[in-house]
């Protein structure tokens, strides 16, 4: 059993750490927020060359073959230092799904595109009425023979401006889940970019007759595992941020001065902090046992509990954190209103709090 970072994905988290210490100085994060792209290339460049990009992947295609620890380590540094390039909608969303279901072809084709950088992936899947769940879908494909017509809208396509290509779900006429693949700027295909709560990237996506590459014409399964392996990835996302509330608030309260003394001293704040750091522990304990979990081939109910934790854990750390800084904590001078948003945008990706507690309760009638 695992509950910690082995040696190699120890050094792997070290060498992110330092990646985002050294690129992402809360000045210099908010100036790419504030940029039309929302991102740096030459950091999505840089990802490449240490081998972000490629983690998941097989080393066919120009990968490391690495499991999901190596994952979580990156997405918790990145939670950390509020990095917003496309690493999750690429690599954990659309790059491993496409690493499930998509024929050998063209998998050898794109994956190792991925890999290097040159080629950004978007997973389309949430519309007005999905609500956390992928089996819920109003666009439509229609088999023509020789090609594929799609038909519908897809919402909070994370990545979906910048993305090369795009996969994306579809109702077949057999009632079925469908797994397709579409090109950027394909005829009939509208892109409608918007920046999320947090700063990151998501759009809004069209399609009137595309043609699109059928990848999977009963897809249900695949993609419901690829979110909740997924959800233990931005899960530990948000521990990140959590962990850097914690720091920062815990520092602030030993610098500033009230009636003589530090804040620090009060045991009322005390308190307030201690809670805090049982939340941010809590987490990590359920991000393991989720990866421990999903190790042995199941993760669908830990994935949830997780999530649904974040949800409430993540609102007190983040709310907790903005009372002990005072008024400055909402102000956007000090990074703790960003960590407080990009937790408040991960509670509602992929299903929110509500969503997994009736899930669990599905489960739970299942078994």
């Amino acid at each position: 059993m695992q509950f910690q970072y082995n040696e190699e994905q120890a050094l792997f988290k070290d060498s992110l750490k330092k990646f985002v210490d050294d690129n992402y100085a809360y000045e210099s994060r908010c100036k790419l927020v504030d940029s039309a792209q929302g991102y740096s290339e030459a950091h999505w460049q840089k990802l490449a060359e240490l081998g972000v990009l490629g983690l998941p992947f097989a080393e066919e295609y120009g990968g490391f073959a690495g499991d999901l620890p190596f994952l979580t380590a990156v997405a918790e540094e990145f939670g950390r230092g509020l990095v917003v390039e496309p690493f999750f909608s690429t690599v954990v969303l659309a790059g491993q799904l496409l690493a499930s279901a998509a024929p050998d072809s063209i998998k050898t084709e794109l994956l190792p595109k991925v890999a290097d950088g040159t080629l950004k992936l978007a997973l389309a899947w949430e519309e007005r009425g999905s609500r956390g769940n992928p089996g819920r879908t109003d666009c439509t494909v229609v088999d023509k023979g020789d090609r594929a017509i799609l038909q519908g809208e897809k919402l909070a396509v994370l990545g979906g401006g910048s993305a090369d290509a795009m996969l994306v779900t579809a109702r077949t006429d057999e009632g079925k889940l469908a797994l397709l693949l579409v090109n950027a700027g394909v005829p009939g295909l509208t892109i409608k970019p918007y920046a999320l709560v947090n700063g990151s990237r998501g759009a809004t996506l069209s399609f009137s007759d595309v043609e699109a590459t059928v990848l999977q014409t009963d897809a249900l399964a695949l993609v419901q595992a690829c979110l909740d392996r997924a959800l233990i990835v931005l899960c530990a996302e948000a521990l990140g941020a959590m962990d850097a509330l914690m720091a920062n608030t815990l520092e602030y309260s030993k610098t500033r001065q009230q009636f003589g003394l530090p804040i620090a001293a009060f045991q009322a704040l005390q308190h307030r902090m201690a809670d805090m750091y049982i939340a941010c522990e809590k987490t990590r304990s359920l991000l393991w046992a989720a990866i421990q979990a999903d190790a042995q081939g199941d993760c669908r109910r830990a994935a949830s509990v997780l999530k649904a934790e974040v949800g409430s854990g993540g609102r007190y750390v983040g709310q907790q954190a903005i009372q002990l800084h005072g008024g400055i904590g909402m102000t956007d001078e000090l990074n703790v209103g960003a960590h407080f948003k990009l937790l408040t945008q991960i509670d509602i990706l992929c299903g929110n709090r509500d969503f997994h507690l009736q899930r669990l309760s599905d489960l739970a009638e299942v078994h």
